[in-house]
């Protein structure tokens, strides 16, 4: 019994199953449909691709190079920039425009930069400051997520009070490779190590912990994003009004 419970916490402490199921809930939606269809709707597509990739590449270590110390926070930052754009533009509010966070595609990538530049700088600050790696990284992705699944979007919580609460878990692997493929993705370019304090953290954080401080720290972002960005960038840019209350 102990060996199996082993066996079960091993398999579900790796990316591979929650990649796996995570892809299984993109194709189930992909066929099944509902809801508006994004007219980039498979950009996010590469994303993954690179991650598995990467997985097995070199024993899992990707295809990482070490910039110099001095650079890698912003390359880091960089790259989770780059490609948190494109999996945005695998999103859209009513099929019109490219982006989730508005009907208009230069609106919602407006609105879009307070929210991803600040989880890529608030991420690789716990990559230096914790000595992360990738897979600790792909589960702070997933605590990321739930803050949206369950409190900001609600669409996690509309799945657990519905009929279909059995999908919960394939979505919830969704929601973490789609966030991860921004958010751990790039260090499987850059060795984690080049981001890494030169100090040993106290304390090393468990999956559980990894999960709650995601979901806590992008709270608080997603916090300012709607309080502090989001009515600054609508008075700088002049954006339209957002039907879905942005």
């Amino acid at each position: 019994m102990k060996r199996m419970k082993h066996t079960i916490h091993s398999a579900f402490s790796s990316p591979w199953p929650w990649i796996g199921f995570g892809l299984v809930f993109w194709v189930m939606s992909a066929i099944n449909g509902g809801g508006p269809v994004p007219p980039l709707r498979f950009a996010d597509v590469p994303l993954y691709a690179l991650m598995v990739a990467g997985l097995l590449a070199k024993g899992g270590n990707g295809f990482q190079f070490m910039p110099p110390r001095r650079l890698a926070p912003l390359a880091f930052i960089v790259l989770s920039w780059g490609f948190g754009m494109i999996y945005e533009a695998s999103l859209t509010v009513d099929g019109s425009g490219i982006g989730g966070m508005h009907p208009q595609t230069r609106a919602s990538y407006i609105l879009a930069q307070g929210d991803y530049i600040m989880v890529a700088a608030l991420t690789c600050a716990m990559v230096r400051y914790f000595h992360l790696d990738f897979r600790s990284v792909f589960f702070f992705a997933g605590g990321i997520s739930l803050s949206e699944g369950l409190i900001f979007t609600g669409v996690l919580t509309a799945i657990l009070m519905s009929p279909a609460f059995f999908m919960a878990p394939l979505f919830v692997a969704y929601y973490t490779l789609a966030y991860a493929s921004f958010v751990a993705l790039p260090l499987l370019f850059i060795a984690p190590e080049t981001l890494w304090s030169t100090h040993a953290p106290p304390w090393r954080l468990g999956l559980p912990l990894l999960w709650l401080t995601g979901f806590v720290l992008a709270f608080i972002i997603r916090l300012i994003w709607g309080l502090g960005w989001v009515p600054f960038a609508n008075w700088t840019f002049n954006l339209p009004p957002n039907l879905e209350g942005v």
